[in-house]
């Protein structure tokens, strides 16, 4: 039997190919395809789901203050502190650089609320930390707090090291810093 003698069977046969090569690509490449689009799909929505979660619990730390705009998110946390109190800066303040000392393994000995003061459009917060730790660990603070936002500001270290012996490296470090942060407009 000659296709060419029988051309409707020649269409048939041509057609059952394509229909083939139609099925195998369904089957191999694009269905693979589609897998992965449904993987990506599943890793965004648990992905989302964590943001929810997480803004949750950013609104529930924050007294249960809405979370900010998505414009004011974009343009990133503030460098200087709200119109609040300076007592409340003040207490902010301590509280950032306790938890900075922690994470920077730093012992803190004592901490002094500085004497707040306008400077040009701006009202000075500081205060003025005690603490030993070895060299890693007053790097890693003063790293911290130079990365910290709201906008921090150290000043006036002093260093003093504790040797063993004579040829013994000092092991500890007291050190003494002062670390302010600035709120916008000064307070009369």
């Amino acid at each position: 039997m000659i296709l060419g003698a029988r051309p409707a069977l020649g269409r048939v046969a041509a057609l059952l190919i394509l229909v083939a090569l139609v099925v195998m690509f369904c089957v191999g490449p694009l269905a693979a395809y589609c897998s992965l689009i449904a993987d990506n799909s599943d890793a965004l929505a648990s992905r989302e789901a964590l943001l929810q979660r997480y803004r949750a619990l950013t609104a529930a730390a924050s007294g249960g203050a809405p979370a900010p705009s998505t414009a004011a998110a974009a343009a990133g946390p503030a460098l200087l502190y709200p119109d609040m109190p300076e007592s409340q800066i003040s207490a902010l303040l301590q509280e950032t650089v306790k938890n900075a000392a922690g994470a920077a393994h730093v012992q803190v000995l004592g901490l002094q609320v500085l004497r707040g003061e306008a400077i040009g459009g701006a009202t000075r917060v500081g205060v003025r930390v005690r603490a030993n730790g070895d060299m890693a660990s007053l790097r890693s603070l003063l790293y911290a707090v130079e990365t910290a936002r709201p906008l921090l500001y150290p000043d006036n270290l002093a260093i003093q090291s504790h040797t063993t012996g004579a040829d013994a490296a000092p092991s500890t470090l007291d050190f003494q810093l002062d670390i302010s942060g600035f709120q916008t407009g000064p307070r009369s």
